[in-house]
């Protein structure tokens, strides 16, 4: 059996994630029962999530134990198997982790799946536009929270990522006018001009409420939130009568513990539907979600980027884009 490398968490941040908080260990992986397979992960879906899992807040998962693989969602190979629903040659999908190579289990992890082989979409597709962590989520916070109407106003914080920037496109498709909170002129340029947004508000040099009452005059319809702080300050003094708030993401946070927050009194006087969710709790409406996602990625009818970064031992630098919004699309780490 080949050699493992492995991410190990070793210690729980208290700041921005470190090298020191993590190791890198080898590890012989083990043999294989009846029923398991050996997977070569290729690559690794990067999300603000993995930031939550590293602490011991309350959280909508575990966090990961010190001094094992660090969790993240991959997209790997088949390369020995006792299973033959996973034949060897076959693409996977699951929660292999940080780490090179992990042996899958349906009896242990039930969301263990074989990926579709698409043509016209790229296999990588399956860890950005089309995975449950951000294509899901897009469409779940727009079509069943936000429910944007003909006409209204929809907003969207870190309207350049990967989640945001699907969920302003999903929203322009439903006839919303659809503003987004970027980090830069350049993402602010990108979502205008390539996605369609009708307006940008650059939190890192723009007065937020300013720029978001000129380019919402009529105030604001629906807001899909991944981050919290600030930008959702500035949409809750901007709210219309009965407004709803999609809230998956509250990166602003997670790096500091600080999730206060300004104006909530906002939610009340505009009477504001406040939902939050995480998309693992809509695993149902996932095929549905792809009916529509696939063809519009085919077709070109929605445009996404991906920032693939390599190597487990940049792990923490890849981490830390995230939250220094230097990264342009979904994050993946290549193996």
């Amino acid at each position: 059996m080949p050699e493992n490398r492995q991410l190990l968490l070793r210690r729980r941040p208290s700041a921005a994630l470190s090298q020191k908080d993590v190791e890198i260990v080898s590890n012989a992986t083990p043999s294989l029962k009846d029923g398991q397979f050996l997977v070569k992960n290729l690559y690794a879906s990067v999300d603000p999530t993995h930031r939550i899992w590293m602490s011991e807040d309350d959280q909508y998962l575990a966090p990961v134990d010190l001094d094992a693989p660090m969790r993240a969602m991959t997209y790997g190979v088949v390369e020995e198997s006792k299973n033959p629903s996973f034949p060897v040659g076959a693409h996977v999908l699951g929660m292999g982790g940080i780490q090179h190579y992990y042996v899958g289990d349906p009896a242990a992890d039930p969301g263990l799946t074989v990926a579709k082989e698409i043509e016209g979409l790229p296999n990588t597709a399956w860890l950005s536009v089309c995975s449950v962590i951000i294509g899901l989520t897009a469409w779940v916070g727009v079509n069943e929270i936000c429910k944007p109407k003909q006409g209204e106003t929809f907003v969207v914080s870190a309207g350049a990522g990967a989640v945001g920037s699907l969920a302003g496109q999903l929203a322009k498709l439903r006839g919303a006018r659809v503003i987004g909170f970027v980090g830069s002129k350049e993402k602010a340029d990108w979502i205008v001009n390539e996605l369609g947004f009708d307006g940008a508000i650059n939190y890192k040099t723009d007065d937020m409420l300013t720029r978001l009452k000129h380019l919402a005059p009529n105030g604001v319809d629906s807001y899909f939130d991944n981050t919290g702080g600030p930008s959702t300050e500035a949409v809750l003094r901007c709210f219309n009568n009965n407004a709803r708030i999609a809230l998956c993401g509250i990166i602003s946070g997670y790096n500091t513990g600080d999730f206060a927050l300004k104006n909530f009194q906002m939610l009340l006087h505009r009477r504001v539907n406040l939902q939050g969710f995480i998309c693992l709790d809509h695993l149902d409406k996932y095929e549905q979600a792809l009916a529509e996602l696939i063809p519009l990625v085919k077709d070109k009818k929605i445009k996404y980027l991906e920032d693939i970064q390599t190597g487990i031992d940049n792990y923490p630098d890849v981490v830390n884009m995230l939250f220094e919004g230097s990264n342009k699309g979904k994050l993946m780490l290549k193996f």
